[in-house]
């Protein structure tokens, strides 16, 4: 097996015709086809079902195609690192709840301290930020806690508190503070289901079997926010997210009898490939989180760095 087979697959798994994957490749229709019928052998397996009118993987072919694309990444991330011209780019991962709050700090510190650097910013949710850890794209990634990575050893963390909040009209004269039973006969906005809150709320709400209200699901932190502001609902989400809304009145804090425990973000990945670059981003990013933290105490804390 080598790389010109997976990257052949690769293509053809995105553009599901060996016509496109050949333009894509500066191949020969042919050409493609060997590589193919190659990596078939090589791994005694078919992954194109052929006898099916469109294009179509069989289950060992969607599987192969995952580590395909990953042979890809890592192969686009290393000729990034070998490319003089691309060496100043370097790229961070990080959940939402970083990239709309100390993130832009961090941002900002970095042109100041380093502008011979272009941060790479992807932001997304731990499910999304580990597929691109295992490719190989990431220099540096700070990820809940939930993300199962664990974190760099002798590194800071912040705190996000996590509360219960809804649009005043929704709410209108409830007397506070709410019984989870309460809670559930409001409309409710809910993760998806790779959300670390999404047992967390499942449990306090414990409905599988009945849901007198609507339940509505948003597919990321953003996006569940605005939600909230144009009343589809409650949830439960991070304070420091949603703290301008709160000061101006859009939504409101809900007192609940049950607290949730807060959301710890941390630093997950380094490449230790540019481990001095690395170290050098690392302390800018610790300044900006502790100074965030310290200009908005309200809703978040910066705990410093352990060796736990």
């Amino acid at each position: 097996m080598n790389f010109k087979q997976m990257e052949a697959f690769y293509w053809l798994t995105q553009l599901q015709s060996f016509r496109r994957v050949a333009e894509r490749l500066s191949l020969t229709q042919p050409a493609v086809s060997a590589r193919i019928a190659s990596l078939e052998d090589v791994l005694n397996t078919r992954l194109i079902e052929r006898d099916m009118p469109h294009f179509q993987l069989t289950e060992q072919g969607q599987q192969v195609a995952e580590y395909a694309e990953m042979f890809v990444n890592l192969g686009e991330a290393m000729n990034s690192r070998l490319d003089e011209k691309r060496q100043r780019h370097f790229a961070v991962g990080m959940v939402t709840m970083v990239t709309m709050t100390w993130g832009v700090l961090f941002r900002d510190m970095v042109a100041e301290a380093a502008p011979n650097v272009l941060l790479d910013f992807h932001s997304g949710t731990n499910q999304e930020l580990r597929r691109l850890l295992r490719a190989g794209v990431l220099d540096m990634a700070f990820l809940t806690d939930e993300a199962d990575l664990g974190r760099v050893p002798n590194s800071f963390t912040v705190q996000y508190n996590v509360g219960w909040v809804g649009s005043p009209d929704l709410l209108g004269d409830l007397v506070q503070p709410l019984s989870n039973r309460d809670l559930r006969q409001l409309p409710i906005i809910l993760y998806p289901p790779s959300s670390p809150l999404t047992q967390v709320l499942s449990r306090m709400l414990n409905e599988s079997r009945t849901r007198p209200n609507a339940r509505h699901v948003g597919n990321s932190l953003s996006s569940i926010c605005e939600m909230l502001r144009r009343g589809y609902g409650i949830s439960a989400v991070a304070l420091a997210q949603v703290e301008d809304d709160l000061v101006s009145g859009a939504l409101r804090l809900i007192e609940t009898d049950e607290s949730i425990a807060p959301l710890d973000i941390c630093w997950v990945h380094m490449n230790r490939a540019r481990k001095a670059q690395v170290r050098q981003i690392y302390g800018i990013a610790e300044k900006a989180a502790r100074e965030w933290c310290e200009a908005n105490p309200r809703y978040v804390s910066f705990k410093e760095p352990t060796s736990d």
